[in-house]
Order: structure tokens, then C-alpha cells, then sequence
């Protein structure tokens, strides 16, 4: 059976410069800093789904944020393209991101990029 697209996102992110990668609804408590949220949503458009990805990072490290954030996360998700375990391939679009806001629940610092993909149908 095919990986859930979430699931190859998180993968793939893992391999990383930031290896602490969790998708948002499955822990109570997240990581160290630096770490990374994968946050599944409702697409921009009609029939898409749109991934947030939420890295978070120490004070002092804005370069380090915006760099991870618009550089290495695309070379990760879009250059080659992703492929589940059964081979299949996927495709993500850039959809903006946010600038860097402060967490106050764990200290961090923290940028978004959103991406999103054709919700593909199967009947």
C-alpha cells in the first residue's frame, strides 16, 4: 500500500539539516529546538492539499531560520520530486510562507513555507 503523502514529506525532511521532523497532531510535546512540524490542511484550491511546514529554531539563528525555511526545504521537496514506497511520485507547489514569529510556549523562533498538491480523487 502507498505511503500517505505526509508520510514522505516527514521522511523526507528527516533527512535533512533538521532531523527532529513531527507531523502536528501526533505529539503532545514537541522536540528540542531546532525542530520541524508538518501540518496537513485544506488546499488553496479546489481538489488540493496543502502541507505547512513549521521549522522552529533558537534565538539568534534568523539566517539559519529564513535559509532553512526558503532554500533547503525546496531542495528537498521539489527538486527530484517525492516517491512513497511503492514508487509512486508527487509533486508540490509553493504556496508562500511566513516570516519569523516568536514562540512563546517553548522559547523558539519559528517560519513557515506552505506547499500544496492536486487532491487526486480514486473512485
Amino acid at each position: 500500500m502507498a505511503d500517505r503523502l505526509v508520510n514522505v514529506i516527514i521522511n523526507k525532511l528527516k533527512t535533512g539539516s533538521i532531523p527532529s521532523v513531527v507531523m502536528f497532531s501526533d505529539t503532545g510535546k514537541f522536540p528540542e529546538i531546532p525542530y520541524v512540524v508538518v501540518k496537513p490542511e485544506p488546499g488553496v484550491e479546489e481538489r488540493t492539499r496543502s502541507y505547512r511546514i513549521i521549522a522552529h529554531m533558537a534565538k539568534g539563528q534568523a539566517d539559519a531560520l529564513e535559509d532553512y525555511v526558503l532554500i533547503e526545504l525546496d531542495q528537498l521537496l521539489l527538486e527530484g520530486g517525492l516517491k512513497d514506497s511503492d514508487g509512486s511520485g508527487y509533486k508540490l507547489f509553493v504556496n508562500g510562507f511566513t516570516d519569523i514569529t516568536p514562540n512563546q510556549t517553548d522559547d523558539s523562533y519559528y517560519m513557515e513555507r506552505m506547499y500544496f498538491t492536486p487532491l487526486l480523487i480514486r473512485s
